[in-house]
């Protein structure tokens, strides 16, 4: 096997930090609020611009489906089953990716970053920083998000094909490169063609810093509650108003405060409210409910229930609806019938010499969903940090250790 040690010999071999730099230039962002596929417009166009450079590297069998998945093959050197390489094209709706000017920090010599608008990225707050000295990083000028997630896994995927390519001595699988999209509205795998994808197994490369993998995510439901007052004139609404704004604030105030996204971590759950509409007649909510255990996940819709049933004991006059609907489950039952996956992926991230650190994803990606459809999944870093805001910001050094992993990977898969 030939081993991969140096992140910036890898970075000096190909174009992964060019590409990188040119993908978070073009504008992303997914919008939930739209029913076409993708989302947003601008997803094409980096789709297409992607299709055009799988073609110049040789790819095969590219393909931009209708469901805005884009394929390619890169044909491999020994037998056995095909592995995949999986990244998402959009960026996050809640900051803006439009205008992105990244900004390169050479020779990072530690404190604060400052960043245009009073944005600061604050060394007290980012750990990372300290494991970063002397190297380059890469933001935003503070005005938008970076676009690292997930256009570092984009950039890590063409760049090992790349690589793949020049050195055809290296034993390989057939690879199997996906791009989704609308991965930050929870839509990326919907309508996956995996028969043509052929995978028997896959990566996400959609993590954070290096040596982070996961293996397991929160089970994720999204979740709507609606209410119905009585409306009325103000002037003479004694007795006679029942305000539907009013009745929804009481139900959210009762939602456990220890249990929201920012007074939690590690293995607790949530209930997010993300969304709120309406006005004295009508308004409704929408919440996304996270938990690790299943049980627990049903738990939280329960007491949404609960909730609503409690404010129609109050008030009989209210309409009080909930529904909830599953987003994704945990990947972790699955990946552990796949034991040679996950150990493989652990000493590819060993021989790069990277410390793997496997943490649980509080959040998703599309691997719980591909992994639900039968298409084993962990998730790899792509050495992102603060992800979905102006203080986003990635060690370009990352991107060079997540190739490294990766080319490990591809030659286990080969049997190397």
């Amino acid at each position: 096997m030939h081993r991969f040690t140096d992140p910036h010999a890898l970075l000096d071999q190909t174009t992964t930090l060019s590409r990188f730099l040119s993908y978070v230039q073009v504008e992303t962002q997914s919008d939930a609020h739209s029913q076409a596929r993708p989302s947003t417009p601008g997803q094409l166009v980096l789709l297409e611009q992607l299709r055009q450079e799988m073609l110049a590297l040789g790819l095969v069998d590219v393909e931009l489906t209708a469901g805005a998945f884009l394929l390619g093959t890169l044909p491999g050197n020994t037998d056995g089953p095909a592995f995949g390489l999986i990244a998402h094209v959009d960026t996050a709706p809640g900051c803006s990716g439009d205008g992105v000017s990244p900004q390169l920090h050479a020779d990072y010599q530690g404190g604060d970053i400052e960043l245009k608008d009073g944005v600061v990225i604050l060394a007290s707050e980012n750990p990372e920083l300290a494991l970063c000295l002397g190297e380059t990083l890469i933001t935003a000028d503070g005005t938008t998000l970076l676009g690292a997630d997930d256009k570092a896994g984009v950039a890590i995927a063409m760049g090992v094909v790349e690589y793949l390519i020049a050195h055809p001595e290296l034993p390989r699988p057939s690879l199997r490169i996906a791009f989704t999209p609308d991965e930050e509205i929870g839509r990326g795998a919907h309508g996956f063609p995996y028969e043509r994808f052929g995978a028997t197994a896959a990566i996400t490369l959609d993590g954070g810093f290096s040596g982070e993998l996961n293996v397991e995510t929160f089970n994720a439901d999204a979740a709507w509650v609606r209410v119905t007052g009585v409306p009325t004139h103000p002037g003479t609404a004694k007795g006679k108003l029942v305000n539907a704004i009013t009745w929804l604030a009481r139900l959210i105030e009762r939602l456990p405060a220890d249990e929201r996204p920012e007074t939690t971590e590690g293995y607790q759950g949530f209930f997010h409210v993300t969304e709120v509409e309406g006005d004295a007649t009508e308004a409704t909510a929408q919440l996304i409910l996270r938990d690790f255990d299943a049980e627990a996940l049903a738990a939280r819709g329960a007491l949404l229930r609960a909730l609503a049933g409690e404010l129609i004991t109050q008030e009989p006059r209210l309409r009080v609806t909930v529904s909830v609907e599953p987003s994704y489950r945990n990947m972790r039952p699955a990946l552990e019938r796949q034991p040679a996956l996950v150990e493989q992926l652990l000493e590819a991230t060993r021989l790069a010499e990277v410390e793997p650190r496997v943490l649980p994803i509080r959040g998703g990606t599309d691997g719980a969903m591909l992994t639900a459809g039968g298409l084993p999944c962990p998730n790899v870093f792509a050495g992102g940090v603060n992800f979905h805001g102006p203080t986003e910001w990635i060690c370009t050094r990352s991107l060079g250790e997540s190739m490294a992993v990766v080319l490990h990977l591809v030659q286990l898969r080969a049997g190397a």
